[in-house]
């Protein structure tokens, strides 16, 4: 076993061989745990190592010692090895000295300590540093000069420089046996059918035990506030004795644990081994087969990373060519290389919920909630099947509020919102039909996911007031569900002749109060439980909560939380020349922006690649050509019916249009799009966020006509333009349609952060 960062001394000063004794003690008298201080003095034949506590006991028995310089002690040089040599036998070279000298690349990277016996406390430390006489050179600092490095403002001495620990930030995952915690298994050890096991997690440098397939460095940053993460586990195969544990991710240093999951075998809560990794209990399941751990990490309520942990148990083919039995590998990653700076401004979240496949024919659901202390964590299973039937309802509903069937748009039927006044004779009766389906959505998932009354209950509660809500999901069509329809109050299904609207909600739409802010919406609804027969808008998830799906960019950018500019924010507008245009792109100029537009496909080219965006705007016919027979291309039109042109997700890549630095928000309003599926339609959100860089991407889950995409976008850029977060920002441009008796802004999808910020110069 190599030599790790967790088995050294890194509370190490390089010293100069005639740096004053009392110099030294006095300076580290600031420095945190003094008392755990060690000095490096560079000598002919290497490095001397000499602890401050050693230092201290033989000043405390010759007070003349303190005026001396560092030279005048007779020092040795102590044994050092290279890090990459084995534990055992560096441990054996630390004979009399007590210090070996760790090496990473010829520099001194840490110290290898032999236990003391007899270690000094701080205060005696504190009163032998304030006794020191001071006799420094011409021009030597003052003991008072040297500051903590975390929080001073000077730098120390250079004669007092300490060895910066790396900012190595891996992902390191491995197992062990039950009663051996401490030893992790090769990863071409197969598990045992029903014996437990400790599944290991941390962060740090990469370990060789490590099962990671491919490890994913999580970098520190230099930070005033450290960041805590929540590794929340999930299967359907191992039985796991703590679901939870969570890291603390400093502002500098390696990443140790604030709450232990599991302690196995009665270990010490003050081991090193239960301070530097959370470890899991878990026990694998009875029969030979392959096992899967789904392991989450969470911030302030948000995924950012998820991982399958797959083992082979009993008899079984090797997972790899290289004979591996366990293996680690990251498939939800929103932040490729997280780190404490990146994570300390994500906004809480009260629930995230990842739905994936499991590539065997069913989806899991994985749900996690935090408010404040409270924690709901819970998982449950679909058939695929189940969940297309799931998917296609709800999708149809929308489509009979839209056009009045069920199906693809023929494109004869009428918008059923058009004009205006027809919202007094719909909105009621289509308000009723999305709540019966938002219900039968939720119920068939959500309360599957509760696991007990109990636990609905406890979910209901977290969700009651507003917050922000997360879908992740694994960059698949499939995995993605419209929460927005989630409709969560009680409602008796069976009685739709008698279904009426809240009457609570009613006197809000009469008063023209903004709906944001009246009581429905604030998880005060008097008709939300018991009353099973009204039905009121703030049951939908849609209408009530922040709701973001940030887009998983695998070897792409950071998840994106702010979109800056100075001035005013830049709009670049590809578009068609529908008969309702109108000013609807003069109306985005009024809200705020600077806008370019172009109807043309070679100068909208153009218009992109000298441009650094805030935004881009496709108002345009979602739309597919034909391949061969038997494919189609989705693409973008823009342009007119007498000369149009297309954008599909290989238009970017040969023009180098990218944004790597703008990172804009994309908004595709397709309208009167016909033929083009959900799945085909997120083949442009990918594009848009793995390629092209984008923060985010708003679509639509059908096609929408251009009074409703000209309300929406005006309504939502408004919001965003104010300062109002993305997922703020979609919601109020919902609740403004809303109080225009139109629901239909439940449609619109946010592929993008709930927190994501447009941020001014004065911001």
């Amino acid at each position: 076993m190599s030599i790790r960062s967790a088995d050294l001394r890194r509370r190490v000063l390089r010293v100069s061989p005639d740096t004053l004794v009392g110099y030294a003690l006095k300076a580290i008298q600031a420095w945190p745990r003094p008392e755990e201080w060690l000095l490096l003095c560079p000598l002919a034949g290497g490095y001397a190592a000499i602890g401050v506590q050693e230092l201290a006991r033989r000043a405390a028995v010759d007070d003349r010692l303190l005026a001396r310089r560092l030279d005048d002690l007779g020092l040795a040089a102590s044994p050092s090895v290279d890090v990459e040599e084995e534990l055992d036998a560096a441990r054996g070279l630390l004979g009399a000295t007590g210090y070996v000298v760790a090496l990473r690349d010829g520099a001194p990277y840490g110290v290898l300590v032999r236990p003391s016996a007899q270690p000094i406390d701080a205060p005696a430390l504190r009163l032998l540093a304030q006794a020191a006489e001071w006799r420094p050179t011409a021009g030597q600092k003052g003991p008072g000069d040297v500051l903590s490095p975390r929080r001073g403002t000077a730098a120390p001495p250079p004669e007092l420089e300490p060895i910066h620990p790396r900012a190595d930030r891996y992902v390191n995952a491995d197992f062990a046996d039950d009663r051996a915690p401490d030893s992790p298994l090769p990863r071409s050890t197969p598990l045992q059918p029903g014996q437990w096991y400790v599944f290991r997690l941390n962060v740090g440098e990469i370990e060789p035990s490590s099962i990671e397939e491919t490890p994913a460095q999580l970098p520190a940053q230099l930070l005033s506030e450290d960041v805590e993460i929540v590794v929340a586990l999930f299967s359907e195969s191992f039985s796991i004795e703590r679901e939870r544990g969570a890291l603390l991710v400093p502002a500098e240093g390696r990443a140790a644990v604030k709450a232990a999951a599991s302690l196995p075998g009665g270990l010490d809560p003050d081991a090193p081994l239960a301070r530097e990794r959370l470890l899991f209990r878990v026990r694998a399941p009875d029969r030979d087969g392959l096992a899967e751990l789904r392991v989450c990490m969470y911030c302030r309520g948000l995924l950012i990373q998820s991982r399958v942990v797959a083992a082979v148990v009993g008899a079984g083919q090797p997972l790899s060519d290289s004979g591996a039995m366990q293996r680690s590998a990251l498939d939800f990653d929103l932040s490729p290389t997280i780190g404490a700076g990146h994570l300390r401004d994500i906004a809480p979240h009260k629930l995230s919920l990842m739905l994936n496949s499991n590539g065997d024919g069913t989806h899991a659901f994985r749900v996690f909630g935090q408010d404040g202390g409270a924690i709901f964590q819970s998982s449950a299973t679909m058939l695929s099947s189940e969940l297309s039937d799931l998917l296609r309802q709800s999708r149809n509903v929308m489509q009979q509020v839209a056009w009045g069937y069920i199906g693809d748009w023929d494109q004869k039927a009428a918008y059923r919102y058009d004009p205006p006044s027809a919202a007094q004779q719909n909105w009621r009766d289509d308000v009723i039909r999305l709540a019966v389906q938002g219900y039968r959505l939720y119920d068939n998932r959500i309360r599957a996911l509760a696991g007990s009354s109990d636990g609905e209950d406890k979910l209901r509660e977290l969700l009651r007031a507003p917050g922000m809500v997360q879908l992740a999901s694994k960059a698949s069509a499939s995995d993605v569900v419209p929460i927005a329809l989630f409709y969560d109050y009680d409602l008796d299904t069976q009685s739709r002749e008698k279904l009426t609207i809240c009457p609570q909600f009613e006197e809000s739409l009469r008063s023209g109060r903004a709906l944001v802010d009246e009581p429905c919406f604030q998880g005060s609804c008097p008709n939300r439980e018991g009353h099973v027969t009204v039905v009121c808008p703030s049951g939908f998830w849609g209408f009530r909560h922040d709701i973001g799906m940030p887009w998983p960019a695998p070897g792409g950018p950071e998840m994106a939380k702010t979109i800056g500019y100075s001035g005013e924010p830049l709009i670049d507008v590809a578009y068609f020349q529908f008969p309702q245009l109108g000013g609807h792109l003069d109306q985005l100029g009024a809200l705020g922006y600077q806008t370019q537009r172009q109807s043309e496909r070679e100068p909208a080219i153009a218009m992109f690649k000298a441009t650094n965006p805030q935004l881009v705007y496709f108002y345009c016919h979602g739309v597919l050509i034909k391949q061969t027979d038997q494919t189609a291309l989705p693409a973008l039109m823009i342009g007119s019916a007498a000369a149009s042109s297309f954008f599909d997700t290989t238009s970017f890549r040969p023009y180098r249009i990218r944004w790597p630095e703008a990172r804009p928000l994309v908004f595709v309003n397709g309208c009167y799009t016909t033929q083009l599926s959900p799945d085909q339609a997120l083949n442009f959100v990918k594009t848009f966020v793995e390629y092209v860089e984008a923060a985010g991407v708003v679509g639509t889950e059908i096609t929408v006509f251009e009074p409703l995409a000209q309300r929406f976008a005006e309504s939502f850029l408004k919001a965003f333009r104010a300062g109002a977060p993305f997922g703020r920002a979609i919601r109020l441009a919902r609740l403004q349609l809303l109080a225009e008796c139109n629901p239909l802004g439940l449609v619109y999808q946010p592929f993008a952060y709930a927190g994501l910020k447009l941020v001014g110069p004065a911001s």
